[in-house]
């Protein structure tokens, strides 16, 4: 599950930053989501990871404006990546469980 302080790292926020952007950003990632279908995943780092580039997608244009090679192919990509992160997403699932290994020793 994604934490506040592990977007706001994402974001490059300085860690005394208040949370109030991060938590709105991450708020609008999370209905996004939601409204293109996708569960809310607990255990799933392409979820997690969609959620961060949304969120600073948001983030880093807050004025609404896509900057790049051009306003129209900076909206463009942005709108792929946001196509190819539902389309896996819609029926990923929850990420296997690793339980940590317990080392013996030899003596």
């Amino acid at each position: 599950m994604l934490s506040i302080t592990t977007l706001k790292d994402y974001l490059g926020m300085p860690p005394d930053a208040a949370d109030t952007i991060a938590e709105l950003c991450l708020n609008a990632a999370k209905s996004k989501t939601r409204t293109a279908g996708i569960p809310d995943y607990q255990n799933n780092a392409q979820y997690d990871l969609f959620l961060c580039a949304l969120a600073s997608c948001w983030y880093d244009n807050r004025g609404m404006k896509f900057v790049g090679n051009g306003n129209a192919s900076a909206q463009e990509s942005a709108q792929k990546l946001i196509n190819s992160f539902v389309l896996e997403l819609r029926y990923a699932g929850e990420d296997p469980v690793v339980e940590p290994v317990e080392e013996v020793s030899d003596v």
